[in-house]
């Protein structure tokens, strides 16, 4: 497959002063409600051992350059499965600690002078022996494929994993979660979560999130399962016609019908029981029939789109590694299974040809991967604490790590919005962001301050719905149809919109024509 080679700006003032790594021993870091203990697997006989929920570690370190460093932290998970929090300099992300282990962070950038790194419980009893910084020398470039996965993709298809491509690095798509479905019917403009995100900012999101959730399952024939269904595909059509990216999630349930849940906590369904003793489906078995039978009632959705020349996102089995959902619960091996053959009952049997996928991984799920042949975008879901507008350029890097540069990497759930300026400072500009739904007392609009709102949402590196009002007929159909401009566009200097209407200049963003040439800012 033909591939696109291209780099993320690299920060001008990154200039490692060192190759050699720091060690700087947990005993000798400012404590707070935690002890000095020793033990002979200790780095210098000692560590520190935190107990109480309240308890602080916190390192300085000082350098000489700003640059990009690896992180790792050394520590025991006494009773082993311990959650670590690790700030540096206001960026957060969380590691598991099990026997005593190395553990490495990821990729943060360090100021020039000192930083500040604190060790905070998120599930306490552990010991932290050190912490290791180490010069980041890593020049992995994007090396990402200009066409979708699926070699039979619908010409939609194509064009929306096209725009992807082409603003990916650049410019981030604003999106927003849907969550009830009383608000409005074929209007997406009117639905209380998008209007929330109208309210404060003064735009609208240019990606709006369904959730296949009651499609399916031991209630999916009530007629509120099947009029919440309809709302979701009647406004997600709308969002394609206004020049919008559906992008469908599926909270899937119980396909055993013993329960009507997804949450681990919740059923007993097990991957496994659809397979033979030697890791093939059972295709006789009444779980795997049943497992089809959702599969192929998502694909006809799609299929309902894909007759209508429309295309979408999609993003299954979602936060597997986590656990609580019931696709994650055996581990990586059964997930992948299932992956695949949600992706090769829609593609290869049912015909689905206008999704792009979605993998959506956590920073270390190496061991997740269905395989690069079955998505197109590598996905992480982030919930910052109330107005902390990180860029979360750890998660990126990891991400982009984890899948060698050969994906496009978005933030799939969020709770407040990343600051555009953090992401382009950070090299971190997400393909889209979409916060969880404000409606059913989710109130995740809320946990972003109107201003910055606002703020992103009218910067011209954030595309919002106003960006793409000609839709996607006319972005497709301006090299597809051979286009040719009027006469009064053909006029020197002469700039229009995608009506053709005459424009006093150039547009801020978004697409415009300008001597008979498509542009897009």
């Amino acid at each position: 497959m033909k591939r696109l080679l291209f780099t993320l700006t690299i920060l001008s003032t990154f200039s490692l002063f060192a190759t050699a790594q720091t060690k700087y021993e947990a005993e000798a870091a400012q404590r707070s409600n935690c002890d000095v203990v020793s033990g002979s697997k200790y780095s210098g006989g000692k560590a520190v051992k935190m107990t109480e929920s309240n308890a602080t570690l916190s390192f300085t370190i000082p350098i000489d350059k700003r640059g990009k460093y690896n992180i790792s932290v050394a520590g025991d998970g006494i009773g082993g499965g311990k959650v670590v929090n690790c700030t540096v300099n206001g960026s957060t992300t969380t590691f598991q600690l099990n026997t005593y282990e190395e553990v490495k962070l990821g990729t943060f950038i360090l100021k020039e002078g000192n930083n500040t790194v604190v060790i905070t419980p998120n599930w306490t009893w552990f010991d932290i022996d050190y912490l290791l910084i180490v010069p980041n020398e890593n020049t992995l470039e994007f090396n990402i494929a200009e066409a979708p996965v699926d070699a039979n993709a619908t010409n939609a298809a194509r064009v929306m994993y096209g725009f992807l491509l082409e603003n990916f690095g650049k410019r981030t798509i604003s999106g927003i979660m849907t969550g009830e479905m009383g608000s409005s019917n074929t209007d997406v403009k009117k639905h209380a979560d998008v209007q929330a995100v109208y309210s404060a900012s003064g735009k609208y999101p240019a990606l709006i999130g369904f959730d296949f959730m009651n499609a399916t399952g031991k209630s999916e024939s009530t007629s509120w399962n099947k009029d919440y269904t309809r709302s979701s595909m009647n406004l997600a059509k709308d969002t394609y016609r206004k020049g919008g990216f559906p992008a469908f999630t599926w909270h899937w349930r119980d396909p055993s019908r013993n329960t009507d849940a997804f949450y681990t906590s919740d059923c007993n369904m097990k991957i496994s029981n659809a397979l033979k003793s030697d890791g093939t489906w059972n295709t006789s078995s009444s779980l795997y029939k049943y497992i089809i039978k959702d599969i192929d009632a998502i694909a006809d959705y799609f299929l309902e789109l894909q007759k209508a020349g429309m295309a979408c996102i999609f993003r299954p089995l979602h936060e597997a590694s986590g656990g609580w959902f019931w696709w994650g619960r055996e581990g990586a091996e059964p997930f992948k299974k299932l992956y695949r053959l949600i992706y090769d009952e829609m593609v290869n049997v049912k015909g689905v040809h206008n999704v792009i996928w979605v993998w959506n991984a956590g920073d270390n799920d190496k061991d997740w991967n269905p395989g690069d042949d079955y998505y197109d975008i590598v996905s992480a879901d982030i919930y910052n604490n109330d107005f902390d507008y990180s860029s979360n350029y750890v998660s990126f890097d990891n991400l982009k790590t984890l899948t060698n540069g050969k994906k496009i990497i978005a933030l799939s759930e969020n709770g407040p919005i990343p600051d555009i300026q953090n992401c382009v400072d950070d090299e971190s500009v997400w393909s889209w962001w979409m916060p969880w739904y404000q409606t059913w007392n989710g109130r995740f609009v809320d946990k972003t301050s109107k201003a910055e709102w606002s703020k992103c949402m009218n910067d011209e590196r954030v595309i919002t719905l106003e960006d793409l009002s000609a839709g996607w007929e006319v972005y497709a159909g301006i090299e597809e149809m051979n286009y040719t401009p009027t006469p009064s566009k053909r006029i020197k200097h002469i700039i229009t919109d995608m009506q053709g209407r005459i424009l006093d200049e150039e547009p801020m963003k978004g697409l415009y024509i300008k001597e008979g040439v498509k542009c897009f800012k």
